[in-house]
């Protein structure tokens, strides 16, 4: 049971971190870069083979996990996630500790005692413990929110830089500075370091453009250009494939997007928010509910009663 009073899905599930042919990709890539990337500096350009290898990189990066990630086992119970490997390591995270969940394109990520656990998704949904790990982390995650947000504190959703640099490393810049560093002195490393520390900052802005304000008053999202506070009387909320659209009177002003840190606890609280309006001091509880199409995490009032 949980918190709640309701019945939960037992877990017992190990999963491998990547398939086999993700390092074998890797190497593959790597060996592509050595060999190409020389020999098409002088027909290229400096400038060119410095996109060529970065940007393949950086479209492996964004899509595939770390090799590295073929070396580990992550087992998931009903009172912890352990993470297995390289090697005879081993780092345990219980469910109670958990303070940050994020889902991105391969992996749900939970945070919590200074650890980071990436569970591959596909295989989590595949065997159907998707909805039971988030019944297990986002309805305390929900309350915490929403008893911050009555006691006038706010709450930031900021997604993290994607693809990440440790991903890159693996991906894009140990790949090219290998093909780059042994050849003759073009100017083509310069040119990629040059590359690689723009996108980073691209990245860093882009990241800052996507976050999201919680406030007592309100919601605070970009729109367009601008970062707007629009209060929950005249929030108006739809779900998405890609998040939580927020509108007023009917015209769309920001996106709440499913990649944000803590989305699956937000949403409801967004929701019951927009739902309540200016009421104040309402106690609110959060559960998990298993629909057709998936779980959906669902507020309740406390009956004053």
């Amino acid at each position: 049971m949980d918190g709640t009073g309701h019945e939960q899905r037992a877990l017992w599930l190990t999963l491998r971190g990547a398939a086999g042919a993700v390092p074998i990709l890797w190497l593959a890539w790597c060996a592509a870069v050595t060999i190409v990337v020389p020999t098409f500096v002088e027909r290229l350009g400096p400038a060119g083979v410095a996109v060529l290898g970065l940007g393949g990189g950086w479209a492996f990066a964004r899509w595939l996990p770390a090799p590295v990630e073929w070396l580990r086992r992550y087992h998931v119970d009903d009172q912890e996630i352990t993470a297995m490997g390289p090697g005879r390591r081993v780092r345990r995270l219980p469910w109670a500790a958990v303070g940050a969940i994020t889902q991105d394109r391969r992996a749900l990520r939970l945070e919590g005692d200074d650890l980071t656990i990436r569970l591959p998704l596909r295989p989590l949904i595949a065997a159907g413990a998707w909805g039971a790990v988030l019944a297990r982390v986002v309805p305390q995650l929900a309350e915490e929110m929403w008893s911050l947000l009555e006691e006038g504190e706010q709450v930031r959703l900021a997604p993290p830089v994607e693809p990440s640099t440790r991903a890159l490393a693996w991906w894009a810049y140990g790949p090219v500075a290998a093909a780059l560093v042994p050849a003759p002195a073009t100017g083509a490393l310069e040119i990629a370091v040059a590359l690689a520390a723009c996108e980073r900052l691209a990245a860093f802005l882009r990241t800052r453009a996507r976050a999201v304000g919680l406030h007592r008053a309100g919601a605070a999202v970009r729109s367009r250009l601008r970062r707007l506070v629009v209060s929950w009387s005249r929030l108006e909320v739809e779900r998405t494939a890609h998040g939580l659209l927020l509108a007023v009177h009917g015209r769309t002003c920001g996106l709440v997007a499913s990649g944000l840190p803590n989305f699956w606890a937000a949403a409801p609280v967004i929701e019951m928010k927009a739902h309540l309006g200016p009421r104040a001091g309402a106690t609110v509880h959060f559960r998990v509910r298993l629909e057709e199409d998936g779980p959906a995490v669902v507020g309740e009032v406390e009956s004053s009663g």
